[in-house]
């Protein structure tokens, strides 16, 4: 697994895209790796979180590769860089302003020269592509238009009142005298989707002819601030706002450990959904198997039921000290609580388990031959895993989270078939971290649930806990892999930080949004193939999953 956006190469623009993905499938043809998955590729709003869109369909401009090869219209000349913006794009985090800022003059300036001097077949393919999405682009175009007469500010319901939903916008836009100079704004936003089509649908050609699969990822929710939302303002409900409640791994703030997590989204209308044939949802799987030849569904568990606040997460510092008659007061009556309902009584949990089974089967008719996985982590009903099992749907196994009794972990082999395996996600911290922070902690207090810890984590790895290193050595490292290789899983993913064995986490759940989302490798992938630090490490990485015969899950 590996963000684009955290990925490298020679004179990219500050953080990773297209160009860079075709890289990496290299290097997973390069050690027999046959599924690469990414996060989410569509266009983040101002926190910049893959999981917080501003469009369910829209692809995200500041991962396209903007080359003269690659861009109709660019020209050599236009990515002329001062010695600031270079030393800038060099470095380890991601400044997002300035690469959204040169991202979009270069942009601007390929699609002026596109109008003017484009060939036929290009004119030709543009216009179809207009044709054949206008359902989204015409609305999405639409926003990101508004979006930009309002100075950026996404939050639509600080809009003049004629603009605040689609169609009285669009009311708005056929009353305009400008109405040319805004349909040529909105042409731009609309090239760059086409642009972006093409670059990705060429990435998966190449994956294909690398025998790699694409993974791709659907968030559960959708920014209550997104063209979606903006045009299907019936489709949700934006009273409450989606999270998760506390839970003993996820710690972050003060907040989080009270109250739990607020993530923003609105409530989905599940009954409106239904009632259109789960029109949206449909055609937000079929455009993301245009692309990937399977997707994850980010908190699967929400579709079961979702815990809700009713506040919005800038408001959270009013309610952190807050006791729930005193939340009563400010909210009028209202508390955090799960959608449809709690998991008991019975009555209750039966309810959601017929909610998340109807709603899956929609999502598998609709994504016909390409895998689903759910991603089944944190507080889990006990009815969820047995329905995703009978569905065919594989969830996810963390060896962290797996434990006997005594805390002990639990075997590999006892592992089901039907799931992914993988050391965490991009929310958790790598091996490397995990593994280094014990050591640190053991060492100040030989006696206490660290050094236990390690014992387990010796044991798990088949290292004898004297041996143990004092800090995450190639040894340590080439034995997780191994040992997760080897499980009876049907599929076994390493973030691309537990493959190097480097400590990088991309996001912290329950911090500072603006620090997330911004960590990129220190050098395109396959240069970490010819460094010697690296280099023979991966090789025997390879050579363990050829041994583990995982190449034959490219046919499963």
């Amino acid at each position: 697994m590996a963000p684009v956006f955290a990925l490298r190469r020679k004179n990219d623009l500050g953080i990773g895209d297209t160009k860079a993905v075709l890289s990496t499938i290299d290097f997973c043809h390069s050690l027999h790796i046959n599924y690469l998955q990414v996060l989410p590729i569509n266009e983040t709003s101002e926190d910049n979180s893959p999981y917080n869109a501003m469009s369910s369909i829209a692809y995200d401009p500041m991962l396209l590769t903007l080359e003269p090869d690659a861009i109709p219209g660019l020209l050599e000349e236009d990515l002329k860089l001062t010695e600031s913006e270079k030393l800038a794009f060099k470095e380890r985090l991601i400044d997002y302003r300035l690469v959204k800022s040169i991202k979009k003059k270069l942009l601007e300036k390929a699609y002026s020269r596109f109008t003017l001097s484009s060939s036929p077949s290009q004119r030709k393919d543009f216009a179809l592509f207009c044709k054949n999405n206008k359902d989204w682009l015409s609305k999405y175009t639409l926003f990101r238009f508004l979006v930009e007469a309002n100075d950026g500010n996404t939050r639509w319901n600080d809009w003049p009142e004629e603009i605040q939903n689609y169609n009285n916008a669009l009311s708005w836009f056929k009353r305009q005298k400008d109405k040319n100079r805004i349909l040529e704004k909105r042409r731009f936003y609309a090239f760059i989707q086409w642009i972006a089509y093409k670059q990705w649908k060429n990435v998966r050609r190449y994956a294909e002819a690398k025998m790699v699969k694409l993974m791709g990822d659907i968030p559960f929710g959708i920014n209550r601030y997104s063209s979606d939302v903006w045009a299907n303002q019936e489709l949700f409900d934006c009273q409450w706002s989606c999270g998760a409640p506390p839970e003993t791994f996820f710690q972050g703030d003060e907040f989080v450990k009270r109250w739990g997590q607020n993530w923003g989204f609105p409530l989905y209308r599940w009954e409106n959904h239904e009632a259109e044939s789960f029109r949206w949802w449909r055609r937000r799987i079929i455009w993301t198997t245009k692309i990937f030849h399977a997707f994850r569904i980010d908190h699967v568990l929400g579709f079961f039921r979702i815990y809700a606040f009713p506040w919005l997460p800038e408001q959270n510092n009013e309610f952190l000290h807050l006791d729930m008659e005193e939340v009563k007061a400010k909210t009028g009556g209202l508390t955090p609580r799960f959608f449809p309902g709690p998991d008991e009584p019975e009555e209750s949990a039966l309810v959601n388990k017929i909610q998340g089974e109807k709603i899956l089967k929609v999502i598998l008719e609709t994504a016909k031959n390409e895998v689903v996985v759910a991603e089944d982590l944190g507080l889990v009903p006990g009815y969820v895993r047995p329905v995703l099992q009978a569905m065919g749907i594989p969830g996810f196994t963390i060896p962290m989270f797996e434990r006997k009794p005594d805390l002990s972990y639990r075997p590999v082999k006892d592992y089901p078939f039907l799931t992914v395996a993988t050391y965490g996600t991009h929310d958790h911290p790598s091996l490397a971290s995990r593994y280094n922070f014990l050591v640190q902690k053991a060492a100040q207090n030989p006696h206490g649930e660290e050094m236990r810890e390690l014992g387990r984590i010796a044991l798990f790895i088949g290292f004898p806990p004297s041996e143990l290193p004092d800090y995450f050595d190639e040894r340590v490292h080439l034995r997780f892999v191994e040992v997760l290789l080897n499980s009876p899983c049907w599929l076994v993913v390493f973030s691309i930080n537990d493959l190097l064995g480097i400590e990088l986490q991309f996001n912290h759940p329950g911090s500072n949004p603006k620090d997330n989302w911004r960590d990129r490798l220190d050098k395109p992938l396959m240069d970490y193939l010819k460094e010697p630090e690296f280099g023979s490490k991966l090789k025997k990485i390879g050579q363990f999953i050829k041994q583990a015969q995982r190449s034959s899950c490219l046919n499963a």
